[in-house]
């Protein structure tokens, strides 16, 4: 069996965040080839990974691509590898030894798989994760707190991308990342794409990762065009219309007008620009809506 595992690094020479990820993945008991793209890093990580992990597949870029079109890069190089698995990793994240190995035992060939999302320390659910859980159906609770049992598996909601193992008739059915969104959505787009084909993701609790970040990363980036995405998400999701398209729009643009334009100190200016970008590519917004409804290797 062939898995390989993508880890997109930018600058990921911080808190020893790529040594630890890689060291993680040579440990696990089964194997996997790592393969990671860097988005132009200026801190180091191009001279280190090469030269302290020559087995690794190393695709260094001349500019950031971002997360999803890195990760793209590194879907079709395990394509053309005849990959059975691709497993996607964040470069601050680390996987328990024997991860793999349980996803593995409840993996159906079709199905999204992920393991448990923990803090970096392993001593409580990662922040993020929790809303994850929040969505997901209360099975997992009743079976923990009345069965004082869990299941090899669950069917779950959306869960980010930091760890997902992929099998890879899943990318020949959904494809890769739609290259509209540059870093942070791309997985809720990439969720919304797998309900519409009728994709599941299942949530393997004895399996762990381990997430050494705050709240929800790099902040900043996080919030740096959130007006952008959050329409440009609404718009491409394939499971609504038109008319409920527009109102959650509307919705949108409300609370950015109040709330988070204030919060985030969105000027009239940017926030302007960011309608006039959308307006821009309503075409491209189209044309992926239509590419997204179709069964391939969309964007790879």
């Amino acid at each position: 069996m062939k898995i390989y595992t993508i880890i997109v690094t930018y600058n990921a020479m911080q808190r020893n965040w790529i040594t630890r990820s890689i060291d993680s993945l040579s440990k696990s008991t089964i194997e996997t080839t790592p393969v990671i793209i860097d988005n132009g890093s200026t801190d180091g990580t191009r001279n280190y990974v090469p030269e302290h992990y020559p087995n690794a597949v190393w695709m260094p870029q001349d500019k950031n691509l971002g997360f999803g079109q890195a990760n793209n890069l590194g879907m079709k190089y395990a394509l053309e590898h005849q990959a059975d698995y691709i497993l996607l990793l964040n470069q601050d994240a680390t996987l328990a030894p024997d991860a793999i190995e349980k996803m593995l035992v409840v993996s159906d060939g079709r199905s999204l798989l992920s393991p448990l999302h923990l803090n970096g320390d392993g001593t409580r659910i990662d922040e993020m994760f929790r809303y994850s859980l929040q969505k997901s159906h209360n099975l997992m609770n009743d079976d923990l707190l009345i069965r004082h049992k869990l299941e090899r598996c669950y069917e779950s909601a959306e869960i980010c991308a930091a760890c997902w193992l992929m099998p890879i008739d899943l990318i020949k059915k959904i494809g890769g990342f739609n290259p509209l969104f540059f870093h942070y959505s791309e997985d809720n787009n990439y969720y919304h794409r797998m309900v519409y084909h009728g994709v599941k993701t299942l949530l393997v609790p004895d399996a762990h990762m381990y997430h050494d970040r705050k709240l929800q990363g790099n902040t900043e980036a996080f919030n740096r065009k959130r007006l952008r995405r959050d329409i440009i998400l609404e718009a491409c999701n394939i499971n609504q219309g038109l008319a409920k398209c527009l109102l959650r729009w509307t919705k949108v643009l409300v609370q950015c007008y109040t709330k988070d334009l204030q919060a985030h100190q969105y000027r009239i200016g940017a926030f302007t620009m960011e309608m006039l970008w959308i307006i821009g590519h309503a075409h491209s917004i189209c044309i992926s809506r239509k590419k997204e409804k179709q069964i391939g290797l969309n964007w790879l």
